[in-house]
């Protein structure tokens, strides 16, 4: 398997003390949750192929969902590594 095919998901926490906020993010299917008087609290979004955000965003940089899965392969649309998915001569970073 090539290095450039390689990926993981994850999950970053910050928590402001100071501003008494807590700030979340994610890359693919890594959820988290707070608890919150003993419920559950979403915190994060699952980066699917089933999302029309995600959809337009993968379509839009040349790439195809089959089957939930982009380019047949992936059924994630945003990660750490997958270098091979990202190397799109026509799109900014942050596209």
């Amino acid at each position: 398997m090539a290095l450039d095919s390689i990926g993981c998901t994850s999950n970053v926490v910050y928590i402001d003390r100071a501003k008494s906020k807590i700030y979340v993010a994610n890359a693919g299917d890594s959820r988290c949750v707070m608890a919150k008087e003993g419920k559950a609290v979403e915190m994060s979004i699952d980066h699917k192929p089933e999302s029309q955000t995600e959809i337009d965003r993968i379509t839009k940089s040349g790439s195809v969902i089959t089957e939930g899965r982009v380019d047949g392969n992936l059924n994630l649309t945003r990660s750490l590594g997958d270098l091979k998915y990202k190397h799109r001569e026509h799109l900014t970073p942050e596209e």
